[in-house]
Parts: C-alpha cells; sequence; structure tokens
C-alpha cells in the first residue's frame, strides 16, 4: 500500500496563493522604492512622471498582498505541523523550486547588469546603487527564507524565525509609510485631481477663444457664454468642486485673462521638481504653473502666431 501523501486540490490551490502573493508583494515593494528612489533622487532635467499613481498603487497591493502571503505561510505551517508527511508532497516542492529559481535568476541579473555599468562607467549614480541593493537584498532574502524552509525538518515558529519575520515586516511597513508622505493625505490627492482638472478646463477655455474666436473674426469675445456651440457640442466647463464659473475678462482686442481658485501649487522648487498633478495636462508649462488661492492667468494673441482667416459667407 502506498502511503505516500498526496496532494489535495487544497494543496495545490494554497501553495498556488502564496505563491501569488508573495510575487506580487515583492514586484510592488521593489516598484514602491523604486518611485521613492527616483522622487528622492531625480535626475537632471527628468520628470517625476506619474510617480504618484505609481506609489499609490504599490502601496494599495503591499497592504492587501503582503499580510496575505504572512496569512498564508501561517495556515502553511499549522498543516505542515499537524502533518509533517506533507512536507514531500510534489506541489509544494515544485513551488519552492520555482521561487528559488526566479530569485537565482533575478540576483544573476542584477549582478550582470552591475557589472556592465561598472564596466563601462555608465550611470553610477547612487539612485542605480541603491535600486540594485534594493533587488540583490530582497532576492537574497527570498532565495535563504525558501532554502531555509525547504531543508527544515520541524514547523515551530522560533525566536529567529519570528525575528527575522518582525524585521521584514518594518521594513515594508517603512516603505509605505514613507511613500505615502511623498504623495501626501488623500486629502491633497483629492485637492491636485480637482486643480488638474481646473487647469485642463482653462485650457479649454483658452482653446476656445484663440482657435474658435481670434482667428475666424480677429477679435475675443467679452464673456465666455458665446463659447457656448450646440452644434459642436462644446459647453463653457465650470469649477469641477464649487461648479461656480471660472472668471474670464477682457483686457484688449487681443488680450485676455482667465481666474481660478486653486488648492494647491504647482510651481518648481528649488531643487527643480514641482508639485505635479497627477494627470497632467499635456500642455502643462511654465505658462500654467500657479500658486495656491485665486490666481489668475494673463494671455495675449500673438497675431503673426495665430493669424486671422474669416470664415467665408453666403451671399
Amino acid at each position: 500500500m502506498d502511503n505516500k501523501p498526496q496532494t489535495t486540490a487544497k494543496d495545490f490551490f494554497l501553495y498556488f496563493a502564496i505563491t501569488i502573493a508573495l510575487y506580487v508583494s515583492v514586484v510592488s515593494f521593489l516598484t514602491l522604492n523604486f518611485a521613492i528612489i527616483d522622487k528622492i533622487l531625480p535626475l537632471i532635467g527628468g520628470s517625476d512622471g506619474s510617480f504618484a499613481t505609481t506609489i499609490r498603487m504599490s502601496v494599495a497591493a503591499l497592504i492587501i498582498f503582503f499580510p496575505t502571503f504572512f496569512y498564508l505561510t501561517w495556515l502553511i505551517y499549522k498543516s505542515l505541523k499537524a502533518n509533517p508527511e506533507t512536507r514531500s508532497i510534489w506541489v509544494r516542492k515544485w513551488m519552492i523550486y520555482l521561487d528559488l529559481f526566479v530569485a537565482g535568476l533575478t540576483m544573476a541579473i542584477d549582478l550582470v547588469v552591475l557589472i556592465y555599468r561598472l564596466l563601462g562607467a555608465e550611470d553610477l549614480t547612487l539612485r542605480f546603487f541603491l535600486k540594485v541593493f534594493f533587488v540583490f537584498g530582497t532576492t537574497i532574502i527570498i532565495f535563504v527564507f525558501y532554502l531555509y524552509n525547504l531543508k527544515r525538518k520541524t514547523f515551530e515558529y522560533k525566536k529567529s524565525m519570528n525575528i527575522f519575520l518582525a524585521l521584514i515586516s518594518a521594513l515594508v511597513l517603512t516603505s509605505i509609510v514613507a511613500g505615502i508622505m511623498l504623495i501626501g493625505s488623500p486629502a491633497l490627492e483629492r485637492a491636485k485631481s480637482f486643480d488638474a482638472q481646473r487647469i485642463n478646463d482653462l485650457i479649454s477655455i483658452q482653446n476656445q477663444i484663440v482657435y474658435t474666436e481670434w482667428e475666424n473674426t480677429g477679435d475675443i469675445p467679452t464673456s465666455t457664454s458665446v463659447l457656448n456651440d450646440p452644434i459642436s457640442n462644446y459647453v463653457v466647463p465650470t469649477d469641477p468642486e464649487t461648479k461656480a464659473p471660472y472668471k474670464y475678462t477682457k483686457l484688449s482686442k487681443n488680450s485676455f485673462e482667465l481666474c481660478a481658485v486653486l488648492e494647491t501649487t504647482n510651481r518648481t522648487s528649488a531643487i527643480g521638481t514641482t508639485t505635479s498633478y497627477d494627470s497632467e495636462p499635456t500642455t502643462l508649462t511654465e505658462n500654467w504653473q500657479h500658486d495656491a488661492g485665486k490666481f489668475c492667468f494673463s494671455r495675449t494673441i500673438d497675431p503673426t502666431m495665430y493669424k486671422v482667416v474669416p470664415v467665408p459667407t453666403g451671399k
């Protein structure tokens, strides 16, 4: 009679789930720390890009998948402690060897990239070495942890294991807190999102004034109400939060002013970075930088750049 322990459906999905939780947690942890490094040590002339989105997604994934990984690990250890013979089931060995293989391959690739950069004296910046350190350190921890699990005979939580898990948890928690501090509170993110929409609205109004009114008539309107066009389905936008109309003032035949009440600032700081929006308008330049509070943007249309082409009228 064959007494070899059999792999059950529960075993398969438990080990499959813990592998998914591990990979998502590791990728999210590295992505989060890469974004933090890029924010703290930006490239000269570089852009923040969508770092806030990256950090939020990584933090959200870690908050869900990292505790899930710990919980599933506890369930597996509990099962192995009650049934030590199941340590030899194929799904456990396959998943452990897969994790060891991925960790070892990642370390090898990381070392290849490091040596390649060193030989070519290419991008030898602190940010590069920090990223190498995080990748190499993370994969070493995974490799040692699963190699230990492969060889161990008992599955008691020893003091050394508890300390190890506590240190890993503290490291992940520190990264999460650092990421949240960099992107700001949910209230700040909400304010930045509203401001991004306000700037997009002003750009939309400005485009209608320049390309629809000025280029067709050689003049600009005294009120934005004339910009409403039922044929093109254009409706002058209002403040996304208060629904109040944006203030518009005609200064001369070819100059005007658009004003909005903004909650944040996106001005360039002393170190060359900006408090940027999460979804910046594609045309956001220094012409749309602003401070918090009521802020007005003055515009003067250059007739040599924006030539008037009157719309022909029928007889």
